[in-house]
């Protein structure tokens, strides 16, 4: 393992004149989370010890630093950051021991979504969390993509190439995981399925089957006429769009493999209205006959 420390060029702050003597910096890591390093420097000049906040320990583990002390006084709190150098100027007026505290952390990967948050937040701000701490994620049930009728619905989630765990499908919200223990690197999958949103369109009637739907699957859509056409009926003629069966169904099956408008065709049959009408035409010429026979003729003065 690299040593994360490096020790930058000093400057001199006393007379050249003065006789410099060699003194030395000790660097040291708490639970031995890298090698202890010492320099010798010239006396009285300011020197920079340079350590990163974070460093790789393989593949699976890093160190994230904590905390630093000098000369064995109290640790004095790091800010934690992901990556970057913490520096520390040390005036060599004499030798110095410098401790850094560091923790180590485990890497959460995840696939199917980059649309992860975690709870609580990771002390890095990044996806490395700090040893026997626990994370949940939270990730929204659904992701809307640039079209405006596909999306992604969240079905199932597992851990470490584990069997999946089946999520209930909801509308609205995010879903939280129980709470992962990190004791190692954890690689979780998400599983999300595509959908298509069917519509279906009648200007009569009651249409049925509009929804979201996942892809490869099979809906039915139908439609219901109204039982309220007494005088002009509306005859169901067909369906406009793409259908499983025959069009002229007033149900029928829509392969989910796109976005789809499914539009019912309907017929306006006047045939009562006309009925109607010519009986009421008769009816007047009826009336019509029968006052004109009932009004006795005019007498010729």
């Amino acid at each position: 393992m690299l040593s994360p420390i490096t020790f930058v060029e000093s400057y001199a702050v006393t007379d050249h004149k003065e006789s410099q003597s060699k003194i030395s910096i000790t660097v040291s890591y708490v639970n031995d989370t890298s090698k202890t390093h010492t320099v010798l420097v010239n006396s009285n000049q300011k020197y920079t010890v340079s350590q990163e906040y974070s460093w790789i320990k393989d593949n699976f583990t890093r160190f994230s630093l904590q905390a630093h002390s000098i000369d064995n006084s109290p640790f004095v709190t790091i800010q934690r950051m992901p990556d970057g150098n913490f520096t520390l100027d040390i005036f060599t007026n004499s030798n110095h021991s410098i401790i850094f505290l560091a923790k180590p952390q485990f890497k959460i990967i995840t696939s199917g979504t980059s649309k992860v948050n975690f709870f609580p937040l990771s002390p890095t701000h990044d996806n490395w969390f700090d040893a026997d701490s626990g994370v949940q994620i939270i990730i929204p049930h659904v992701i809307q993509s640039d079209q405006e009728n596909i999306r992604q619905q969240l079905s199932g989630w597992s851990l470490d190439n584990s069997d999946i765990n089946i999520i209930s499908r909801q509308e609205l919200g995010s879903y939280k995981s129980p709470t992962i223990h990190m004791s190692s690197m954890h690689k979780i999958d998400l599983e999300y399925t595509t959908q298509y949103y069917i519509k279906v369109i009648s200007n009569f009637g009651r249409p049925l089957g509009t929804g979201w739907y996942d892809s490869g699957t099979i809906t039915y859509v139908s439609v219901t006429p109204n039982n309220d056409d007494t005088f002009i009926k509306h005859v169901f003629t067909g369906w406009q769009g793409s259908v499983i069966g025959s069009e002229n169904q007033e149900s029928v099956g829509v392969l989910s493999d796109s976005p789809k408008i499914i539009i019912a065709n309907w017929f306006v049959d006047y045939t009562n209205v006309s009925i109607i009408g010519i009986i009421v035409v008769a009816v007047l010429v009826l009336l019509a006959i029968y006052q004109k026979r009932r009004t006795p003729p005019k007498q010729k003065l």
